[in-house]
């Protein structure tokens, strides 16, 4: 690839600044921690030192860390203790009131911060590269620089962090060009209008556009002094990929269209929620009209063992009351031969016990043969009455069906139940005005085995 001055290249130039604080700021933007938003945090000049010195507690995004190597140190105490730059941060801040007059906020800039990195499949030409690097550092800050660390293998790409702090009396623009330019802009603008004026709509004239575009135009020089002394060396390209610029309309217009496609998304998204809960509905429905099929089959299959058993026993007891009258119809056929045998032989005495008998005999007879036929007459009773059973079992159980086809939808609910009062009406029974299946209770429980009438 090429630059756009044609020169081929084989990588972007990547070089950032920033300052930092004796202390934490907590900035405007917010950042996501453990999926709950959160205030950013500039951290203070202890806690960059210490991130890239590899102290523990202040590296959790480095999976592997490894020592880091000192490039440069202003002398051996900070060699043999990098930590000890935030006492010269903090020594430069305290001789700002010297100058000023003002004590140096605890949030107000002590130190500047950068970082310059290499692609690392370029590995190879990453020592000359460093060396450069910190060579334009030097010319660049001169005493001003304090430290420099190299990380090389324990991060995606190879960089150094460097960090300078003004010497004494000096502003912190002498170590931060966009800081240093943005002050002085706001300060000539000052001179020039007033510290209180401000604009047509109210804004003052010495905030906003005018400071941001000096501190903009200043870190743009500071990335294209960099390119010209060392990047453009080792074929990084100034620019990486730029963001295309739209017009008004075409910005609003891709919003509407971003707005669309995410609304769009979240209906389909609900749209398949209801689809599942339908799915899930219709499947407890089925599951529903399973199980009531079971337990009707069920009742029903109860219903006709105990109207099988009650007319078992009562064929049971037809039989013994029918084997009882034969035992009695033998004996009475036999008392007759006696009395017969009697009569002609002249014993009257024989004759008038044995008629007696069979007078209490036929008595007897007829008492049982009165019985059996009440015993049949139950039979055909019971079996009556088990049809009849059997026979609303199988409607009520139509119903409940029908009840439970309903049951899905509290809409449908009243209207089933309307239906079933005006098949109730058509066919001219009576039924309970509260509940529809009310009649389920009249229904004969099967009588227990060994049950006797």
């Amino acid at each position: 690839m090429a630059d756009p001055t044609g020169e081929v290249v084989t990588g972007y130039q990547f070089i950032h600044k920033d300052w930092s604080a004796r202390i934490q700021i907590e900035k405007k933007s917010t950042i996501i921690v453990g999926n709950r938003p959160v205030k950013a945090v500039a951290w203070s000049v202890t806690d960059l030192l210490s991130e890239a010195l590899r102290i523990e507690e202040h590296i959790p995004h480095v999976l592997k860390p490894e020592p880091p190597g000192i490039l440069y140190a202003c002398n051996d105490e900070i060699r043999e203790n990098p930590l000890k730059v935030a006492d010269l941060a903090d020594e430069w801040a305290r001789s700002v009131k010297e100058v000023t007059g003002r004590a140096h906020q605890k949030n107000s800039p002590v130190m500047a911060n950068g970082v310059i990195s290499f692609p690392r499949e370029r590995m190879d030409d990453w020592p000359a590269f460093r060396d450069a690097s910190l060579a334009w550092l030097k010319k660049k800050y001169g005493e001003r620089l304090k430290l420099v660390v190299e990380h090389a293998t324990d991060e995606a790409h190879p960089h150094v962090h460097y960090y300078a702090v003004p010497t004494k009396g000096e502003s912190f623009g002498a170590v931060h060009e966009g800081y240093g330019e943005s002050r002085t802009t706001r300060r000539n603008k000052i001179e020039e209008v007033g510290k209180n004026a401000v604009d047509k709509k109210g804004k003052a004239f010495t905030k906003g556009a005018s400071t941001g575009k000096a501190y903009i135009d200043a870190m743009k020089g500071y990335q294209d002094d960099f390119h010209n002394k060392v990047g453009k060396y080792f074929a990084l390209a100034r620019l990486g990929p730029q963001v295309e610029k739209l017009s008004h309309a075409e910005a609003i217009r891709q919003r509407n269209e971003r707005k669309a496609e995410a609304d769009r998304l979240a209906a389909e998204k609900l749209r398949d929620k209801a689809d599942d809960e339908l799915i899930a509905a219709l499947e407890e429905r089925r599951v529903s009209n399973l199980e009531m099929a079971r337990k009707a089959a069920q009742v029903e299959t109860e219903a006709e063992e105990a109207g099988r058993q009650m007319i078992e026993e009562a064929r049971e007891r037809s039989r013994i009351e029918a084997q009882r009258l034969m035992e009695a119809a033998k004996i009475a056929a036999e008392e007759k031969k006696r009395t017969i045998d009697a009569l002609l032989k002249g014993d009257e005495r024989v004759a008038i016990r044995v008629f007696k008998e069979n007078v209490k005999l036929k008595e007897e007879l007829r008492t049982t043969r009165t019985a059996l036929a009440a015993a049949k007459q139950e039979i055909e009773l019971l079996k009556a009455k088990f049809s009849s059973a059997y026979n609303w079992l199988k409607d009520a159980v139509k119903k409940l069906e029908f009840i439970g086809d309903f049951s899905f939808s509290r809409i449908f609910a009243r209207q089933a139940v309307e239906e079933l009062r005006e098949r109730e009406k058509a066919r001219g029974g009576e039924r309970d005005k509260g509940k529809v299946g009310s009649k389920l209770s009249s229904l004969p429980k099967p009588a227990p085995k060994g049950y006797k009438a």
